[in-house]
This record gives structure tokens, sequence and C-alpha cells, in this order.
């Protein structure tokens, strides 16, 4: 019988960022996009009408990653902000140097590995906070939109 796993215990890393308190992931999905599939490609010989489905592409969403905001997670906004030029006065980022590998470990209730998905060009997009309100008694977040170029389930 198979070995179900529940997705309540997990992490995300990426290089440099490994000890993040991470509250949530969300979002990873990748998909063929589908060329010449949705109408007839031309009309051959007695009228008939020809029709293909081809791989035009890979297309990657983006994972939101949420933590709760402690010293270690201010990594976030640095690797944020060293990924993007200044908004105002332009000049160099270094967002293809910072690129990292990213992971997202799934355990079991014992605390072993069974699932492990390999991020491959890991980079933040937007990075925000959660609300600031007082006397809400609620721990304040930081979410990071992370984009990537592939993913794979290593185990």
């Amino acid at each position: 019988m198979p070995e179900f796993i529940s997705n309540a215990k997990f992490y995300f890393e990426a290089d440099g960022l490994s000890d993040l308190l991470v509250q949530k992931v969300s979002g990873m999905q990748m998909k063929m996009t589908v060329a010449g599939g949705d109408a007839p490609i031309g009309v051959s010989k007695d009228g008939k009408t020809q029709t293909q489905a081809t791989i035009g592409g890979v297309e990657c969403s983006e994972i939101t990653v949420q933590c709760v905001a402690t010293s270690e997670s201010k990594k976030l906004l640095e690797w944020y902000n060293k990924c993007h030029a200044e908004a105002l006065s332009g000049g160099k980022a270094e967002g293809r140097k910072s690129r990292k590998l990213g992971k997202i470990a799934i355990y079991d209730g014992d605390g072993n590995e069974k699932i492990q998905y390999e991020l491959t060009d890991v980079f933040p997009t937007s990075y925000a906070t959660g609300d600031f309100s007082a006397g809400s008694g609620d721990l304040l977040t930081e979410t990071v939109t992370i984009g990537f170029t592939y993913f794979e389930r290593k185990k």
C-alpha cells in the first residue's frame, strides 16, 4: 500500500536563505503551451481540414512564499533589492548573479524528507509585508513572490 504524505510539514529554502520561518508556499505550476491545436492549420485536397497540436513552449508560474518576520528573514528583502535596480535612479542590478537554486521539501510525521522539488533560477519578483494593525496580536509576515525557470521532483 502506498504511503500517503500530508503537506502539513514542509520547508522552502534557496541558496543562503535557509533559516526562514515559512508559513505557506503556494502557486507552483508548470504547463506546456500548445500551438495550432485550437483551429485548422490548413486545407488539403478534397477540402479536408488539417489540425495539428504542437508543443509551443513551457510556462512556469510564480510561487508565493509567506514567512513570519524575523531578524533572519530580512535576507528576503536584501535578495529582492539585489535583483532589482533602484526605482528612481536606475543603474546596475545584480539580478542575473543573484538567481538561486531553490528547494521545497515535504516531510512525513517522523520528520523524514519524503518529497523534494528542486527549482532552477529562482529570483524574487515582488516583496510585501502583512498589515500593521494596532492590537491585532498577529505576527508580522513577509511575502515574496518568486519566479523560476524550471522545477523537477527529485524524490
